[in-house]
């Protein structure tokens, strides 16, 4: 009985999502207990509640009805994303939300799945081959469009989301290294120019590097290195030329909150104190005092992090990077273990959004990365976010279960 529920059931995925979900009621319902803030709570356990009857319903849903649904889920989601451009409602700066009576729902979120999907069918047809350039174009359009649509909004940080799934996916589709380096040389060469001259030779010298490993000719090298060089140099010269002084504030706070500890920096230095006040073992459940006096304003977000942090240490850090470990793992287990194309890469889709948002909003917590306001998985509070999120691990521990079908 046992190994038949261990052949159709992913333990590895399900049991560290359930142990992610408690510490998120958990640390939602810290974060919220004051007057007038317990509806956030109650709001977040109905997403979650809702989440897993999505997650099921995704567990039973045919793989190939999903494969030939990928083009009109796809239009779909571009379709909501124009829709919040006209009449989205603002939060936080952004114009993201479509608000439905009180339901409100984000559509960049629907569109970060459906872009997996959308990717995963393209590279997945018989005719599609991974070192065609027109692959990169058609799959680089397929992504541009959502990324753009969302920079609209304005929503820079979800809007990044579709670069680290572009990247993911294609190179697990097994394009050619050497045409991934090309796209990533510039953006990473323009973020280093921002930081200091030392970090720009740093970052030059290593795409140099990286370029010559490609051992293509060398007067093709030369010229590739030439130009992304007089880009990163370029996007320097704009910066303190061009853009005027409040547009370099804001590229500089991002970067570098500390530079604004009043403004943009405060959730940042209000983070790092919360972590580092939790010690080994932490204040004890609903005892943090960075958490409980809400000194990170809406903590239950973006900065979920800081929350059990601070109240279970740095054992409960570890734990939940632990989970989170556990889960990529799995993950990408799975994506290798699956023959079948679609699924897999659909699968590595999964793995890159997770992966990415993990990596930037712990960074965020801990000051290592810029706040580009996006959430953890299964952690922070947000209907949206949490179903989509919830989606995808149904449809993970459906491969699973179909993992015979799909090779």
């Amino acid at each position: 009985m046992v190994r038949g529920i261990g052949d159709k059931i992913d333990f590895k995925i399900l049991l560290p999502l359930l142990i992610l979900l408690l510490v998120s009621v958990l640390s939602i319902y810290s974060a919220t207990k004051l007057p007038g803030q317990y509806s956030i709570f109650l709001k977040h356990v109905l997403w979650i509640i809702s989440g897993i009857f999505i997650a099921v319903f995704f567990y039973f849903f045919p793989v190939q009805r999903l494969l030939s649904l990928s083009v009109l889920l796809y239009i779909i989601s571009l379709a909501f994303l124009v829709i919040v451009i006209f009449i989205g409602k603002k939060v936080s700066g952004s114009a993201s939300w479509i608000q439905i009576g009180k339901f409100q729902f984000q559509p960049s979120e629907f569109a970060k799945f459906t872009t997996i999907l959308i990717l995963a069918y393209f590279l997945s047809k018989r005719n599609v081959r991974a070192d065609n350039p027109v692959t990169l174009i058609v799959a680089g359009i397929l992504t541009f469009i959502p990324f753009f649509l969302t920079i609209l909004q304005p929503d820079f940080g979800t809007a990044i989301v579709f670069g680290a799934i572009f990247l993911g996916i294609m190179f697990w589709a097994e394009v050619p290294v050497f045409w991934l380096l090309l796209l990533l040389a510039p953006v990473v060469l323009i973020i280093a120019s921002f930081f200091s001259i030392k970090v720009f030779i740093a970052a030059s010298i290593l795409i140099t590097i990286l370029f010559l490993l490609m051992r293509k000719p060398f007067v093709l090298t030369f010229m590739i290195v030439a130009m992304n060089l007089m880009i990163g140099l370029t996007s320097e010269h704009i910066y303190h030329k061009v853009l005027k002084p409040h547009q370099q504030k804001r590229i500089s706070t991002f970067l570098n909150p500390a530079k604004d500890p009043l403004g943009a920096g405060y959730n940042v230095i209000q983070s790092k104190i919360a972590i580092g006040s939790g010690g080994l073992i932490g204040k004890g459940f609903m005892k943090g005092t960075q958490t409980q006096l809400r000194f990170v304003p809406a903590q239950w977000t973006d900065f979920i992090f800081c929350v059990p942090a601070e109240e279970f240490g740095f054992v409960g850090s570890v734990t939940i990077l632990l989970l989170y470990l556990i889960l990529l793992w799995r993950v990408i287990n799975l994506a290798t273990l699956i023959k079948q194309r679609f699924a897999s890469l659909v699968a590595i889709g999964i793995f890159s959004t997770w992966f990415f948002h993990i990596m930037v909003n712990i960074g965020m917590t801990l000051g290592l990365s810029p706040v580009i306001g996006i959430w953890l998985p299964f952690l922070s509070y947000g209907g949206s976010a949490m179903w989509v999120n919830m989606a995808m691990a149904g449809l993970l521990m459906n491969f699973y279960a179909n993992r015979r079908e799909l090779n």
